[in-house]
């Protein structure tokens, strides 16, 4: 029924894309919250445009019209595209192999797409800015089926409350500067003093 439901959503999905469509949400998808994330066949990169055969936005459209069949894929979600693995480097441990981590600084990620082989999972990783990541969800037979790439969604992080090592470092650069301050005052009274 699940595999029904999904064709059903893809081809609904499909219906603005023509004949251009290529990303099918498969029957092991509950939702992108789940572990297992929401596998899907097809290509997925960092293209804004819905028409585009491996856009994220289509991924996004398709994910959407699901959640009208599958009532535990809820809520809808949306796909604000960041950067890809196969032209940003640097992001991921474990490039060409079935496991690593990966690491955003400065980014917090919403979702993440691994893709490897026909297919890609997307996963809801809630806010995080590292992580690790593997192929294990994809289907691959009796071999791990190696990484193409990795697709992130998110935002720039936004800046937190120090840490208190760094107010410690902020109290003691205005104390020493203060403290300057009050050096170069005590000789400016004394030459005026002198004078």
């Amino acid at each position: 029924m699940k595999t029904v439901l999904a064709g059903a959503a893809s081809l609904i999905a499909a219906t603005p894309c023509a004949a251009n469509a290529s990303i099918i949400v498969l029957g092991k998808c509950g939702s992108v919250a789940s572990s297992s994330g929401c596998l899907f066949l097809g290509n997925i990169n960092g293209n804004d445009n819905v028409f585009n055969p491996n856009s994220h936005k289509q991924a996004e459209l398709v994910y959407n019209v699901y959640n009208n069949f599958v009532p535990s894929a809820r809520p809808n979600i949306t796909l604000n595209y960041l950067f890809d693995t196969s032209s940003t480097s640097g992001l991921i441990t474990g490039a060409g192999t079935a496991s690593g981590t990966w690491s955003t600084p400065g980014y917090a990620i919403d979702y993440m797409a691994v893709k490897a082989g026909s297919y890609f999972s997307l996963y809801k990783v809630a806010d995080l800015s590292s992580g690790s990541w593997n192929t294990m969800d994809i289907p691959h037979g009796k071999n791990a089926k190696d990484l193409s790439h990795i697709v992130f969604f998110g935002s720039a992080a936004v800046a937190g409350v120090p840490e208190p090592a760094t107010w410690g470092m902020m109290i003691a650069g205005v104390g020493m500067a203060g403290g300057a301050l009050r050096r170069r005052r005590a000789r400016q009274q004394l030459r005026v003093a002198t004078a």
